[in-house]
């Protein structure tokens, strides 16, 4: 949930207001979901989109639908009628429908800033999805440099603060002129909350702790100082771990205090924060070791592939069954043209597979992400993240010359460890 944007990076607050009255507030988590062995967030399953912004897919998941739910539960029943009881219930439920909508806007631009710093340093972000948690930002890889992290990991929450700065101004403004115009009341409650959960969002997604905002902006400044990626990120990715304990720790109090909604709810941001932090330590210890292997020494020459054309009845005959193969290369002249996959496959019904030529189902080379043999593995870790597909082509001048299983890499990293390499990390 890098938890950035997705890259999938923010955090969930539980938080007891003042004023003698309790109430759990809901800020969402950033996390930012890597992709595969090592980059970003891939696409939420269950998600679909609603929107295309500067290139990038604006994405709700279906569980947001219930994160929804609950922040506009919390202000009809607990925030407007608190502030304003002499409100009538339809005009509570309009005007924290309107809050809630503004404060799930801000999450948005919470990401897009992410975004737009990750374009500005070369990096793709094919979408943005909304869910349970909040926000998940989808990029390709890991940013550049420590000031690329930087700045990309500052954007979000530097936003969620200029929103909740610029919704306190605006509050105060209505505030000022209340006694004059009533009917500024719900601006005054809508900037009120935007300007309250704003600020939340900011603070709690800068605490130090890997893959929060601030613990990519630690990761960021380690990485500056000791110009050693792997070193920034086992730094930041224990400080992870730290503040998943001691959210714990507090979740566990709200719980004894009555209040076991907040502490559950706690206790789960707690449980996705470690297991991101935990999940980037073994992902560098993936990458440290295979960095200096290239693709050329992990790959088999001895692969099945299958002709353009042949009819998806004879292939699954000839190939498939026969070496039980969950993905083949498709080629033409040696050349490759597509991978089909089991799943490509059942697309098709039974009756239909000696008539169905793959070309019909296979996803085509220009869609596939491929290798050369002197490629660095930590690259071919990288596309491997990008989909689903158990191998990675791989191409030199053209030609298909050989195949990477994804199976291939992982043993050879348990290999390593088996071994004792790399103990110290």
């Amino acid at each position: 949930m890098d938890f950035q944007r997705a890259e999938t990076t923010g955090g969930d607050l539980c938080h007891t207001l003042g004023r003698r009255w309790r109430k759990s507030t809901i800020v969402l988590i950033r996390l930012k979901y890597r992709r595969g062995l090592r980059g970003y967030a891939r696409h939420v399953p269950g998600s679909f989109r609603v929107a295309r912004i500067l290139g990038i897919d604006i994405r709700v998941h279906i569980s947001w639908l219930l994160i929804f739910f609950l922040v506009l539960l919390q202000l009809a029943d607990q925030w407007f009628p608190g502030w304003y009881p002499q409100w009538s219930q339809e005009k509570t439920f309009v005007v924290s429908t309107i809050a809630a909508l503004l404060f799930f806007t801000s999450v948005l631009l919470h990401e897009l800033a992410h975004a737009i710093v990750a374009l500005r340093f070369k990096m793709s972000v094919s979408s943005i999805t909304l869910f349970l948690l909040g926000g998940v930002a989808n990029l390709t890889k890991e940013p550049p440099s420590a000031k690329a992290e930087f700045f990309m990991a500052a954007a979000g929450p530097l936003t969620s603060l200029a929103i909740g700065g610029l919704a306190l101004v605006v509050q105060q403004l209505v505030s000022d002129n209340i006694g004059r115009v009533p009917s500024l009341q719900p601006v005054e409650g809508v900037a009120r909350y935007l300007s309250f959960v704003n600020i939340a969002v900011a603070v709690f997604n800068m605490i130090p702790g890997f893959p929060l905002d601030g613990g990519r902006v630690l990761r960021s400044v380690v990485w500056g100082f000791r110009r050693d990626r792997a070193a920034a990120t086992r730094t930041a990715a224990r400080g992870g771990q730290l503040v998943a304990g001691l959210m714990v720790v507090y979740a566990a109090s709200r719980v004894f205090d009555g209040d076991a909604v907040a502490g559950l709810w706690m206790g789960l941001i707690a449980y996705f924060l470690y297991s991101a932090a935990t999940q980037s330590l073994q992902q560098e210890r993936v990458t440290a070791a295979v960095g200096s292997v290239r693709v050329g020494q992990l790959m088999t020459t001895d692969f099945r592939s299958a002709p353009a054309g042949i009819a998806i009845g004879q292939l699954i005959r000839d190939v498939v069954l026969p070496y039980n193969l969950q993905a083949i290369p498709v080629v033409a002249h040696d050349r490759l043209v597509g991978v089909v996959t089991i799943a490509d496959l059942r697309k098709v019904e039974q009756d239909r597979w000696a008539t169905t030529p793959v070309d019909a189902v296979m996803t085509p080379v220009s869609e596939l992400a491929t290798v050369s043999p002197d490629d660095p593995l930590v690259g071919a870790l990288d596309k491997f993240g990008t989909g689903d597909l158990p191998l990675l082509a791989v191409v030199e001048n053209g030609s298909l010359v050989g195949v990477l299983y994804r199976e291939s890499v992982v043993g050879y990293v348990r290999m390593r460890e088996q071994l004792g390499f790399d103990s110290r990390r």
